[in-house]
């Protein structure tokens, strides 16, 4: 059995996604504490894929705006 008193935080993305998809067959069997420890997990790795996601993002440079009107 894995050790459970590690934070997920700690955890390398390999590690986590391995821990996570064990943990998932295992409430699918109908264990309860696999059920919340998978949860945890789970959530480490969104909070992940969503902190990387925003670090990618570069703020996007307005075009110069025109004049509303078109002189003929």
């Amino acid at each position: 059995m894995p050790e459970t008193s590690m934070s997920p935080a700690a955890l390398q993305d390999q590690e986590l996604q391995s821990l996570a998809t064990e943990w998932r067959m295992r409430a699918m069997q109908g264990d309860q504490l696999a059920h919340r420890m998978a949860q945890a997990l789970e959530a480490e790795q969104r909070r992940r894929i969503r902190d990387s996601g925003l670090q990618v993002l570069a703020p996007a440079a307005s075009p110069m705006p025109g004049p509303w009107w078109k002189f003929w």
